[in-house]
C-alpha cells in the first residue's frame, strides 16, 4: 500500500459497483406470451440493488461507478483501471448465466490486491452447493435437518436406508433465491417424493437435497460486518398464507407479486421468542457462518424442529441488500439504514484488504500489474 491511509482517503474513493448483467438476455418485453426462465426474476433484481448501493455510496461520501459484467473476468482489471476505481462493491451473483462461477470475481480482485466487498471465494463456492454445506455444518456440529442429497430419482432408495421420516422437504442443491421451491416441495409419501424430484429434473439438473421437514417457526439471522459478526434475527410471518398452505419460503413468496405466498413478511424476532431461544438462534447462526469461513456479511436461515431446536437450512454469504430485503429489515431494528449498512460493508472491505496486504509482493509486481492495485490508483490520482 502507499503511505496514504485508506481511511483518510475514503471520502475521495472511487468505487466500482459491479453487478452481473447476464440476466439481461432474459425475456424480451414485447414477447408477452413467453414464459421467463425460472431464475429470471430472482436475478433481474440485482440491477435495482446496484442502483440503490450507488445512491447509498454517494450518501456515505464515495464516488460510485456502476459497472456491469456478463460472461468473463478477462478484461475486468483493465476496465477497473480505466475507470480509476479504487475498490469494488461486489454484487455479482453469476457469470454467463452460471451461478457456479460467482467466486471468480472475488478471486480475481483478491489476486490483484483490489479491495472488494463481501465474502471471499471459498465460502461462495461452498455455500452454493447446499449438499456440501450440509456436510460441512454437520462436521462442525452445527445442527441441520436429517437428510441426504440425491442426483436423480434412481437414488431415492437411499431415503429408506437413511430411515428418514415423512413429511420431507425437497430443494435443488445448486440454486439460490428459492428457485425450484414451491408448495410441492413438502412431500408426504414416497410417491410424492418421486414425483417432486421428477418435476425438478425437467427444469434443472441435480443434485437435490431431501430433508425431514421441520414443522417449527422460520428465522433469518443477519450477520453484519461492523462490528464483525454482529447478528440480528428476524422471523418469517406466514399468517397471511391460506390455511392449507405449508408455511415455507417459496419462489412465489419472494418474487411473484399477487400470489397467495407473497403475503409473507419478516418481523424482528427479539420480542417474539424467549431470551434463551433468541440466544440459541444467534449462536447456531454464528457458528454456521464461521464454519464456512464467512468473513463479511450474510444471512443464515433456520427453522425449529419438533422439539424447538433451531437447525440451519441455508447459509447465504453476500445476501440480498435491496432496501426492502430481510437483511435491511434486521438492520433497521438496530438503527442502521441502507446508507449506513453500505458504508459498514465498504469500511470492512477496506480494513480487510489493509490487514491482508503483502507489501513485498506488491513491490515485486510488474508495472502493468501494479496498474491494477489500489496503491497505484491512489498515486495516479494524486498526480492528476
Amino acid at each position: 500500500m502507499s503511505g496514504v491511509s485508506l481511511f483518510t482517503r475514503a471520502l475521495n474513493m472511487r468505487v466500482a459497483v459491479l453487478f452481473n448483467t447476464d440476466f439481461q438476455n432474459g425475456p424480451e418485453s414485447d414477447e408477452e406470451d413467453t414464459e421467463p426462465p425460472i431464475f429470471w426474476k430472482a436475478n433481474a433484481e440485482i440491477a435495482e440493488v446496484a442502483d440503490a448501493v450507488a445512491e447509498s455510496l454517494v450518501v456515505a461520501g464515495y464516488t460510485p461507478i456502476v459497472m456491469g459484467i456478463d460472461h468473463s473476468v478477462d478484461d475486468l482489471l483493465t476496465r477497473l483501471a480505466d475507470a480509476r476505481a479504487d475498490a469494488v462493491f461486489n454484487l455479482v451473483e453469476s457469470l454467463g448465466g452460471d451461478t457456479h462461477r460467482e467466486p471468480e470475481v472475488p478471486l480475481c480482485l483478491r489476486d490483484a490486491g483490489i479491495p472488494y466487498t463481501g465474502c471471499g471465494p471459498e465460502i461462495l463456492s461452498v455455500a452454493h452447493a447446499k449438499d456440501a454445506t450440509r456436510e460441512l455444518l454437520r462436521a462442525a456440529r452445527v445442527p441441520v435437518p436429517r437428510g441426504i442429497a440425491v442426483n436423480t430419482v434412481a437414488n431415492l432408495r437411499e431415503v429408506a436406508s437413511e430411515s428418514l421420516e415423512f413429511p420431507m422437504f425437497v430443494k435443488p442443491a445448486r440454486a439460490d433465491g428459492s428457485i425450484g421451491i414451491s408448495q410441492a416441495a413438502v412431500v408426504y409419501s414416497m410417491h410424492e417424493l418421486v414425483e417432486r424430484v421428477r418435476d425438478l429434473e425437467t427444469v434443472m439438473s441435480g443434485p437435490f437435497v431431501v430433508e425431514e421437514y421441520l414443522p417449527g417457526r422460520e428465522f433469518n439471522v443477519a450477520i453484519f460486518p461492523e462490528p464483525f459478526g454482529h447478528r440480528v434475527a428476524t422471523e418469517i410471518d406466514f399468517t397471511g398464507y391460506p390455511k392449507d398452505y405449508a408455511p415455507i419460503v417459496t419462489y412465489d413468496c419472494k418474487w411473484e407479486e399477487g400470489s397467495p405466498e407473497y403475503t409473507a413478511f419478516s418481523v424482528p424476532a427479539v420480542d417474539r421468542v424467549s431470551p434463551l431461544l433468541y440466544a440459541q438462534i444467534l449462536d447456531v447462526a454464528g457458528r454456521a457462518f464461521v464454519a464456512l469461513h464467512g468473513d463479511a456479511y450474510g444471512r443464515v436461515d433456520l427453522r425449529l424442529d419438533a422439539n424447538g431446536t433451531p437447525r440451519v437450512i441455508d447459509v447465504n454469504p453476500n445476501s440480498d441488500i435491496h432496501p426492502d430485503a430481510g437483511l435491511l429489515i434486521a438492520a433497521r431494528t438496530v438503527g442502521v439504514d441502507h446508507a449506513a449498512l453500505v458504508s459498514q460493508i465498504m469500511t470492512s472491505a477496506l480494513r480487510r484488504e489493509r490487514l491482508n496486504a503483502h507489501p513485498q509482493r506488491l513491490r515485486q509486481r510488474s508495472r502493468a500489474d501494479r496498474r491494477t492495485a489500489l496503491s497505484d490508483r491512489q498515486l495516479q490520482r494524486g498526480r492528476d
